[in-house]
């Protein structure tokens, strides 16, 4: 299998949706392939921090309110049929329940609404920054002219990323690579702060508009992502919020 399938059908393959013999294939590549087995351990720690959002404790006297309401729907009939002794601990029970289902539908809706405000493009972007970086060079064309770099990019991706050279204003462009976000193949420009490296990633947006939002962290990473002339953009690294925000004004 190559590369592309095998992160394509990583999710489905930690979610044991696959089929035996896919499984296994996926697994044989991912045991022998660095850069596969470094995509599936960053998704895997993503689907673990997934599942942590939303596990907050219920809020004071939710129990008693549950309890309350239950009993009025059952009415007196229940209260007398059912034991003095009991009817604490059943009332108890069925709040307990009730709760439970509260929360777990509380809990779904927490984790979809992270889900869009925070879409997988963010995970997948820090991912991405982290893997560059236990390679031998985190760019695969090498150049400071944004005339080698953008030319670079045709016939590998469908668009023309943007490339500037913005050494004179302390980010020095030091070239580019091919990348994946979202299962699709993405631009991504690698600068220079100092002893930071940045990925800026780049692609066409489905519906053109002129936002930005505001600086996020993930895996103890700053991210930044804004959408501009019909392109959507993040911008990843271990540089502090104010001066991504720089780079974002002269990008």
């Amino acid at each position: 299998m190559r590369c592309e399938e095998v992160q394509d059908l990583a999710s489905a393959w930690l979610d044991n949706e696959l089929s035996e013999a896919s499984a296994r294939m996926v697994a044989g590549h991912e045991a022998r392939c660095a850069e596969c087995h470094a995509y599936v351990t960053d998704l895997r720690r993503a689907i673990t921090q997934v599942a942590r959002l939303a596990r907050e404790p219920a809020p004071s006297g939710l129990e008693t309110r549950l309890r309350d309401l239950l009993a009025a729907e059952a009415g007196p009939d229940l209260a007398v049929s059912v034991p003095a002794p009991w009817r604490h601990g059943f009332f108890r029970q069925a709040a307990a329940l009730a709760a439970v289902c509260l929360l777990s539908a509380g809990t779904t809706w927490a984790v979809m609404h992270q889900r869009e405000a925070a879409p997988g493009a963010r995970y997948d972007v820090a991912a991405a920054h982290v893997r560059s970086l236990l390679q031998d060079s985190p760019i695969q064309v090498a150049s400071s002219d944004q005339h080698t770099v953008r030319p670079w990019f045709n016939g590998k991706v469908e668009f023309a990323p943007p490339v500037k050279d913005l050494t004179p204003e302390g980010f020095q462009l030091i070239g580019g690579r091919l990348d994946y976000v979202e299962g699709h193949r993405v631009a991504a420009l690698v600068y220079r702060r100092r002893l930071h490296t940045i990925s800026v990633f780049v692609w066409p947006e489905a519906t053109p508009h002129a936002s930005a939002w505001p600086p996020v962290q993930q895996a103890g990473l700053n991210l930044l992502s804004w959408s501009k002339d019909g392109m959507t953009w993040w911008a990843v690294s271990d540089l502090n919020p104010e001066e991504l925000r720089e780079l974002r004004a002269l990008l």
